[in-house]
């Protein structure tokens, strides 16, 4: 068999991604399964004489028993520990991240309730502690699940290895400060990690430099808001998140510079590798470093044997080494996008390029353009691809905005970096008027800024998917690769029809089904304990209706909505009270709206409201899909939004009764109020009423609506509410 561990690592990979977030006995199922196909393959002579099937069921029964395994033995006992409290004893491990106001540690345990025990625990803390990365601390600690009341985010938690968090639960935690020379080489990553940071921020500082450090080291502590909200608008952030690319630039330029010395082949392979190493360190060892780093280790490894590495089987290697390390691994999204793309690319390296280089020829200038052509667009497209399906669950849409700036942008990377590098080496040596590496390190890294703004206002070439619609477009790819597989006897000879008419099925489903929701109306009712946050979105057009709450996971689960979306056009703050816009600061932080609608901005809010139109909450305005009116009643600001599909009226506050409200108001055909419901809401008929209100009060009110015959739900603390309106008809569903 050629490949042998791209099938091995590709299935472990796929299977586990399927079934990480199923039911155990799911699991157990599809090993039963694998094992029936394996003895079937092991019996049946042709079958066997093949490899291929033996081998991947093989891989699929040891996927699931990877799973099994780390189920049973590393998740199990750690979640047991959720809820209770205990001596913690633990060893920092990084720096600290601030976020919701607080500060988050990764650390490693050396003992609970005084018996030692060894895993990853994120320790929180409300001040900060005085400790520095490998410092040791100890103390009574509550632990928790992160992200155990919100299902993708517990999710996600689990994919990055993060199982169990925990934060003192009284002031009296003892730390003990371990001598500079007495910390491991962790240590001295992160301080060579932090130099390189200053010496870039030395030659750049503003930010050119943070995107400089980001692009560099995968660093993006230092990006303003404004500049990464432009990069994932642009759909061209993985610049900033360290991967292949960055690590095949760093090993070229590396193996460029031994050769300039003339070193010997196997004496560049060793150096090569060990600076590999030293760059994944530096990066922070994410999934798609870990992926990149053992693929060139792989390259570099056959380079030293003088033996030529096979791509697709690098990558199985890669998928392989990190599955066997931590198979929840691959449920990481980084992870499946990275591995999926970088199959792409190397499909249409491996079949569609060649195929053209034939036909077209090299001998004639329009051959060699229609080559350069080729081989410059048509990887953009592999590597897209094959992440569509995963994109569309994750955003509910598709950004054509990602294939032009990918064309355009991504080709000056390269160069930016590179140059971004040498004028910080200089900038040590020479003054800055004469770095002759600053001023085109600078121009590109400025024209990378300049046009990811500029795609990122490209409203136009993003398309939202309907879910419906979005798991059709998924199993027509899904069914035309397997016929083109099961078809194809000569796929090298089909490879360009194929990989051109994949191309073709996608984009035209992708407005086919953007054009056929354009009528459908989504309100979605974040469970965000006692506050109100609504979502209206219709036809790629996203209002956010207040931002407030209580619930820990509610900024976060707002701002993956709004990503998912794919547009922010506006943020209606009735007031600034914590009910209405509690998360109004970390919401800016990750995605900006385009407009503004506030009389009294919530704290700090000026400083990131750069850039954005601001608005009063009075009158009457019209948006691209919407009628947006404002009322207030003894003070309280009342919103109602109005388009073809249905009337809604938002309360962020409680209010006596409707009938202090405008006539249009009181029609209105969904009402949602925060904390109770007004006494009159009987005598109105709406077609459904949301109470928006924490745990056991949300259900109270629920129960006292239904004995009143009112159609109604509460968040309540057990999920979203998601509200649909198309042609009159209005669902209600619980997410």
């Amino acid at each position: 068999m050629k490949r042998p561990f791209a099938v091995i690592g590709l299935t472990v990979f796929l299977t586990i991604a399927f079934l990480f977030d199923k039911e155990t006995g799911v699991t157990a199922a599809v090993l039963a399964v694998f094992a029936v196909a394996l003895v079937i393959a092991l019996f049946t002579k042709g079958l066997r004489k093949e490899k291929i099937l033996p081998l991947f069921a093989l891989s699929g029964a040891a996927a699931c028993i990877f799973l099994l395994a780390v189920n049973t033995f590393y998740y199990l006992p750690l979640a047991s520990y959720d809820g209770s409290v205990h001596r913690l004893k633990a060893r920092i491990t990084d720096e600290a991240v601030i976020e919701y106001g607080n500060f988050y540690y990764d650390a490693q345990t050396v003992s609970v309730d005084g018996e030692n025990m060894r895993f990853n625990i994120r320790l929180v803390f409300s001040e900060v502690p005085d400790v520095t990365p490998y410092d040791v601390i100890e103390g009574d600690f509550a632990f928790y699940r992160p992200g155990a009341s919100d299902s993708e985010y517990l999710k996600a938690n689990l994919a990055s290895g993060l199982v169990i968090g925990a934060y003192p639960v009284s002031d009296n935690c003892a730390v003990t400060h371990i001598p500079e020379a007495e910390k491991p080489l962790g240590m001295k990553t992160i301080n060579l990690r932090n130099a390189i940071k200053r010496a870039v921020y030395r030659a750049f500082p503003d930010e050119n430099g943070a995107l400089a450090v980001a692009m560099l080291l995968g660093d993006k502590s230092g990006i303003p808001d404004s500049l990464y909200n432009d990069l994932r608008m642009a759909g061209i952030v993985h610049l900033i998140c360290v991967s292949g690319f960055h690590l095949s630039l760093f090993a070229l330029f590396v193996i460029g510079i031994l050769r300039k010395l003339r070193l010997r082949e196997k004496l560049i392979s060793v150096i090569a590798s060990l600076a590999v190493i030293g760059f994944m360190l530096l990066a922070g060892l994410t999934y798609s470093v870990q992926r990149a780093g053992v693929m060139m280790l792989v390259y570099l490894l056959a380079n030293f044997f003088s033996r030529r590495s096979d791509s697709l089987n690098s990558l199985g290697i890669s998928l392989l080494v990190i599955s066997v390390i931590y198979p929840y691994a691959m449920a990481s999204v980084s992870l499946q996008l990275s591995a999926l793309s970088t199959l792409g690319i190397l499909l249409c390296n491996e079949y569609v390029l060649p195929e053209i280089r034939n036909k077209c020829g090299m001998k004639t200038r329009r051959g060699r353009f229609a080559v350069s052509a080729a081989e410059w667009i048509l990887p953009t497209f592999a590597a897209m691809l094959p992440i569509q399906p995963l994109m569309l669950r994750i955003s509910g849409g598709f950004n054509f905005t990602t294939i032009i700036s990918n064309l355009i942008i991504t080709p000056f990377a390269g160069g930016a970096v590179v140059m971004s590098v040498l004028a910080t080496l200089l900038s040590f040596a020479v003054p800055l008027q004469f770095n002759v590496f600053y001023y085109p390190a600078k121009l590109l890294l400025r024209y990378i800024i300049g046009m990811s703004e500029f795609m990122a206002e490209a409203d136009s070439l993003r398309f939202g998917v309907g879910e419906n619609y979005s798991h059709i477009l998924i199993g027509i790819i899904l069914l035309y690769f397997a016929v083109v597989v099961l078809l194809s006897t000569r796929l090298r000879s089909s490879a360009v029809a194929a990989f051109l008419t994949a191309c073709m099925l996608f984009f035209s489903g992708v407005f086919v089904s953007s054009f056929m929701q354009r009528s459908v109306t989504e309100i979605r009712v974040f469970d965000s304990g006692n506050g109100t946050a609504v979502l209206l979105s219709c036809s790629g057009e996203n209002l956010l209706v207040g931002c407030g709450g209580t619930s820990f996971s509610g900024e976060t689960e707002i701002v993956s909505e709004l990503e998912r979306s794919g547009r922010f056009d506006a943020l209606i703050l009735p007031d600034s009270s914590e009910n209405s816009s509690s998360y109004a600061v970390g919401i800016f932080k990750e995605i900006r709206p385009t407009e503004l609608f506030c009389d009294d901005m919530p704290e700090n809010l000026h400083l990131l409201s750069g850039g954005c139109e601001i608005s009063p909450v009075s009158g009457t305005c019209e948006t691209e899909n919407f009628t947006v009116s404002f009322s207030k009643v003894n003070g309280i600001s009342i919103v109602l939004i109005e388009n073809e599909n249905i009337s809604s009226l938002i309360c962020p506050h409680p209010i006596d009764g409707l009938n202090l409200l405008p006539e249009k108001f009181r029609n209105a055909e969904l009402i949602i109020t925060r904390s109770d419901y007004p006494a009159d809401i009987a005598e109105y008929q709406a077609d459904f009423t949301v109470i928006c209100a924490e745990n056991q009060r949300g259900l109270i009110i629920q129960n006292e609506l239904h004995s009143k015959g009112i159609p109604c739900a509460a968040t309540g603390g057990c999920g979203d509410l998601l509200i649909t309106a198309e042609n009159g008809v209005v669902s209600v569903c619980r997410e």
